[in-house]
């Protein structure tokens, strides 16, 4: 995947304490910015990583257009030359849930605990905004990614029938 420069936001949010993190691989977790202020390049690379690691098909405008706020809950994983390998949107779905909008990690980064850091960091700014639940949607086939979920106690509670192209989908909730 050709990447290009992705700047992270910032902002009086907690970059401080996610930049205390210990990079892995040379690559570490920043605050992100919201969707609609990513440029044409940035929103093409978010669109390969979403269609690499979930298989679903955006367009521009779908990635733009994405209800992700900018808040604690957002985050882009940068390498060391500032190139995406991952990200994390959430929105706050109500006072008390907050619902992860996308979750994908590039291919070459996955199995290296980028994972297990970016949810400490959403639970960390979930509590702090008094949410005590997380959902999501996962595909059907997505084991990798169920199991990861199932690991930090969230269940299925529904089945989505044809909500991804692929097939199933589940959607998965817990407590934080």
């Amino acid at each position: 995947m050709e990447h290009t420069e992705v700047p992270a936001h910032t902002s009086k949010r907690r970059n401080d304490e996610l930049e205390a993190t210990p990079p892995i691989m040379g690559a570490q977790w920043h605050l992100g910015p919201s969707p609609k202020s990513l440029d044409a390049a940035t929103v093409e690379i978010v669109k390969q990583l979403l269609l690499d690691q979930t298989g679903e098909v955006y367009s521009e405008a779908s990635v733009k257009s994405l209800p992700i706020p900018e808040w604690d809950g957002n985050l882009v994983l940068l390498d060391q030359n500032q190139m995406l390998r991952g990200l994390l949107w959430t929105n706050k779905f109500s006072q008390s849930r907050v619902r992860i909008v996308a979750f994908a990690i590039d291919s070459d980064y996955k199995g290296q605990g980028f994972g297990a850091q970016a949810w400490e960091h959403l639970l960390v700014a979930a509590r702090a905004d008094g949410i005590r639940e997380v959902q999501l949607e996962v595909r059907g086939d997505n084991e990798f990614a169920i199991d990861f979920y199932r690991r930090r106690g969230l269940e299925i509670i529904m089945t989505l029938e044809g909500y991804y192209k692929a097939g199933i989908g589940y959607v998965m909730r817990g407590n934080i």
